[in-house]
């Protein structure tokens, strides 16, 4: 294979593999905001008996629901599997092992959803669920700006790397505060689904809190990377932080005031992945050796 040709493969099973990754996080979202996390209540099966949906099932439209979530994996593990194998015999150590992460992850991941359907849809294990592809995602930005991006950046500063780290783990708490919130929540998945047993209007006023924080610390880096000339190559993308995080935290207000309606609640959703990968891309900057670019 041709080194052009190469590159843009692996940029195109790269960012598709992002897409992949970040797009059953929605689609999951939406099985459980429309009441359907438990349309095919046994796992593997779909019905006692058959994999797939059956005539007469109780669980009415929800179980087509569920099964297309159950089916999306497959296409979500072929592209991890394109990708491993593309790795595997076109490039370096470091991203083969890399590499390798989202097709193992997205394995776990159909063991761990059956667990979510067996356990009921116990909001541990949809917390756990989600977090599991979360933590993907970000492995998968990775992935993607090691085909997409072959510059070479100076280190920051010791004081900003330090701040970035900072805010990447204050980004987290945030995402983590915030599926303790879902899992409190009115949007169980299923009627008969358990919820955590915390006040909701505690849970997210802390989730609330950690937002601010985080914003302000974003306004501080941004400060940062305005002044110190040595810290240029991420102001756009602490910009861009930014400005994602303002959409966001004013979802999340209209949201809580109107009831939680599902359709903002899924908004809110697709924001959450779309701040892990703005966070991931900022972290890419750091010295960590778990998050910084890899070469």
């Amino acid at each position: 294979m041709k080194t052009t040709t190469k590159s843009k493969f692996g940029r195109r099973i790269g960012l598709a593999n992002l897409i992949a990754q970040s797009g059953i996080i929605v689609t999951g979202a939406i099985v459980r905001l429309t009441g359907s996390g438990l349309g095919c209540p046994t796992w593997p099966d779909c019905a006692p008996g058959s994999l797939i949906p059956v005539a007469g099932q109780v669980e009415g439209f929800h179980k087509y629901i569920e099964f297309g979530n159950r089916t999306l994996t497959f296409l979500v593990l072929a592209i991890s599997i394109a990708l491993f194998v593309f790795s595997l015999l076109n490039e370096k150590r470091n991203i083969i092992v890399w590499s390798f992460l989202p097709l193992i992850g997205t394995l776990l991941q159909a063991i761990l959803g059956g667990i979510t359907v067996l356990t009921g849809l116990h909001p541990s294990t949809v917390m756990a669920h989600f977090l599991l592809s979360i933590v993907l995602v970000g492995i998968s930005v990775k992935i993607y700006d090691y085909f997409n991006n072959k510059r070479i950046f100076k280190p920051l500063p010791k004081i900003v790397d330090r701040y970035v780290k900072l805010v990447t783990l204050v980004g987290l708490a945030v995402i983590i505060l915030g599926t303790i919130t879902t899992g409190s929540g009115p949007h169980s998945g299923d009627e008969i689904a358990a919820r955590f047993d915390l006040d909701i209007r505690v849970i997210a006023w802390l989730h609330a809190d950690s937002v601010l924080l985080f914003v302000g610390l974003i306004v501080g880096l941004l400060v940062i990377t305005v002044i110190n000339k040595e810290s240029k190559d991420i102001y756009k993308i602490t910009r861009t932080l930014f400005i994602i995080c303002l959409i966001q935290g004013f979802i999340g207000y209209v949201q809580w005031f109107n009831g939680l309606p599902w359709l903002l609640v899924s908004l809110h959703v697709i924001g959450a992945v779309i701040i892990c990968i703005a966070i991931t891309n900022l972290a890419l900057y750091s010295s960590n050796t778990l998050l910084k670019r890899l070469k």
